[in-house]
């Protein structure tokens, strides 16, 4: 993960934490994130269904948190869903867009360019 996106991260988490029950969890701590969402707290974690650099996964047992979450990040409250296995909310979050990678010209590259 590149260092200004995960100070933009940590930064907007700092901001997140002021207002509510929130904690980063790396994808090794996924078993820890549970724990503290089923009590009542928002865990983010690293998304393992999608490219875990720019998606997190965002889970808390009590849905009025994550409605006040999608409030605060301006995602809609629809994206919350009822886990299938753990008694808890969740959505997935993406907060930056992805860095645009340079696309390499087409083609061979000449070796007397004009």
């Amino acid at each position: 993960m590149g260092h200004d996106y995960q100070s933009q991260l940590t930064q907007l988490l700092e901001t997140l934490q002021k207002k509510l029950p929130i904690k980063f969890f790396r994808l090794s701590d996924i078993p820890q994130a549970v724990n503290w969402a089923e009590r009542g707290g928002i865990a983010v974690h690293e998304n393992f269904h999608t490219k875990r650099r720019y998606s997190y996964h965002v889970i808390s047992a009590q849905k009025e948190k994550l409605e006040e979450f999608c409030n605060l990040v301006k995602l809609p409250a629809s994206n919350i869903k009822a886990s299938e296995f753990y008694r808890f909310w969740h959505l997935t979050w993406a907060p930056f867009p992805p860095p645009v990678k340079k696309k390499r010209p087409r083609g061979r590259p000449r070796k007397n360019p004009i």
